[in-house]
């Protein structure tokens, strides 16, 4: 017989510990004493002080304070160019300081502002350069507000590392991949995009625990920050379409618009031309050196080809952007297994980060927070941002030579960054593949190894394809058919099946059919 609680005690459940699974970990921890014992319960016992939260939450402290030390130069000696690109302590905060002129100047409300961020990032710029009123004038009230944006943001970074912990189900440490990201480390305090990851990140957050409607209204805001959360939005939607939830999907977009106009009423209320002047300047913006449509015409410029105009780069990334949502509609319908949310959230920001015209290596920042519960395995992962590091630097030092026609000493030319660009492009698509191959493929996923269908599912989880319910009934009827066949459930069939102990068999009723038959199980 099992043995019962006692009523009031609370249940413990045992920890997925990434140094036993992952091969990279397990050989990195050796400096430590090696991989967490087999004898140990993570999780299932109290580990006093020091649980994983909280050592996740050091591990981002810490992580957000080298974030800092790494901009150190310009906070000594200004923000100047091209010292600041060779130097690769560039941000956007000091610089709109200075060229948005947000000393005297309100993002959106003011008349006249030059602001071109999108309008979450205009609201921060407005309050962070309001409570940095008393610093000053000049340099040193432009470090305040760089200091000012940068502590929000670590404070933001160290909030989405617990809400990642939280979203993970029984693989917080996952987690870590958010609190010790070199990306994050390098380029968190270059821009407000980590403001749109944070979001979503809340936003998926309250999705796994089923509170739709407070999903859609952070999915809503966090659009405001960045454009790809319609795209995350979308696919919520296509997976609502499969599962038969199409209808609380759409409460949850409905939502996510009223959220979205909130945020914008008050422009429109009080400025509305210049809403209008953001929506002309985005449509009229030059392709980034970093997009695609960018490298073409660098590439074209170097060769002597003819470059893209701006009509083409718009036609082009809208067809792009429209067989990106085509995409995403076909893994969620017909993909063999029904995607992950995680999985299916990394591949629409994904996507968008590398269509979209004005793409830049900072935006690797949106992806990290959805890396972790999609594909949380540390070899492609840190490849990945190595990556991205890659063109960041690159992209700094390309920029050097443009913009302060300096020395190849604290420089490069085009087609060096053309190839660091593309580096870092290809990565992010086989980032985009490894991912829709565990769709395809779930014997590979390590989240739905352990039988777990999906941690942030919420409502989708509880929906089951025809497959799988068929699987499930089948293996509710294996004990039935081991009796009727003489053999007992309980006897001693190795380890780790409950054996001896006349615990019921453990059997994974939410896994897909054609990966046990892949898997020989």
């Amino acid at each position: 017989m099992r043995q019962s609680q006692a009523t009031g005690t609370q249940t413990r459940h045992s920890i997925v510990v990434p140094s036993r699974t992952d091969d990279l970990l397990r050989g990195l921890t050796e400096a430590v004493g090696g991989p967490l014992g087999k004898y140990t319960s993570p999780g299932a016992t109290n580990s006093g002080f020091f649980t994983v939260e909280r050592v996740l939450i050091l591990m981002a402290a810490v992580s957000a304070l080298i974030a800092v030390m790494s901009k150190s130069h310009c906070r000594t000696v200004g923000w100047s160019t091209p010292d600041q690109q060779s130097t690769m302590c560039w941000s956007v905060f000091p610089n709109s300081f200075v060229d948005d002129k947000l000393g005297t100047l309100a993002p959106f409300f003011s008349q006249g502002s030059p602001f071109d961020h999108t309008v979450a990032a205009g609201w921060m710029a407005w309050i962070t350069a309001w409570m940095t009123g008393s610093a000053g004038d000049g340099a040193l009230r432009q470090l305040a507000f760089f200091d000012l944006n940068a502590a929000l943001i670590a404070v933001a970074w160290i909030a989405t590392v617990v809400v990642v912990a939280r979203t993970a189900g029984r693989r917080v440490w996952d987690a870590a991949i958010v609190a010790a990201s070199p990306v994050l480390i390098l380029m968190a305090y270059v821009s407000w995009d980590f403001w749109a990851a944070a979001l979503v990140g809340a936003g998926i957050y309250l999705f796994a625990r089923k509170q739709i409607l407070w999903a859609g209204a952070f999915l809503g805001v966090a659009a405001q920050a960045a454009p790809y959360p319609i795209f995350i939005a979308l696919a919520l939607v296509f997976l609502g379409i499969r599962t038969g939830h199409v209808a609380k999907m759409l409460h949850m977009v409905a939502v996510a618009v009223i959220a979205w106009l909130l945020v914008l009423a008050p422009i429109m209320a009080g400025n509305p031309e210049a809403y209008g002047h953001y929506l002309r300047s985005l449509w009229a913006a030059e392709p980034t050196e970093s997009s695609i449509y960018g490298g073409i015409n660098l590439l074209a410029g170097r060769m002597g080809w003819p470059s893209l105009d701006l009509a083409a780069t718009n036609t082009i990334a809208g067809i792009l952007l429209v067989v990106l949502v085509v995409g995403l509609v076909t893994l969620a319908i017909f993909a063999p297994q029904t995607p992950r949310v995680s999985q299916l959230a990394f591949v629409a920001a994904a996507g968008f980060m590398v269509l979209n015209k004005g793409a830049e290596p900072w935006h690797a920042v949106w992806l990290i927070p959805l890396l972790a519960l999609a594909m949380p395995r540390w070899r492609p992962v840190l490849l990945w941002q190595a990556a991205i590091i890659t063109h960041f630097i690159a992209l700094m030092l390309f920029r050097s030579k443009v913009l302060g026609d300096i020395s190849n000493q604290h420089a490069i030319d085009t087609p060096y960054f053309l190839i660091a660009a593309m580096i870092g492009a290809v990565a992010t698509w086989i980032m985009v593949g490894l991912v829709v191959r565990d769709i395809f493929a779930p014997e590979y996923d390590v989240v739905r190894r352990g039988g777990v269908e999906d941690p942030q599912g919420g409502v989708l989880a509880a929906a089951r394809d025809e497959s799988t319910a068929v699987l499930e009934a089948s293996l509710k009827a294996l004990p039935e058919a081991a009796l009727e066949t003489g053999v007992e459930t309980g006897a001693d069939t190795g380890p780790g099946t409950g054996a001896g102990t006349g615990a019921e068999p453990r059997v994974p009723t939410s896994f897909p059919t054609h990966s046990i038959e892949r898997s020989g199980q």
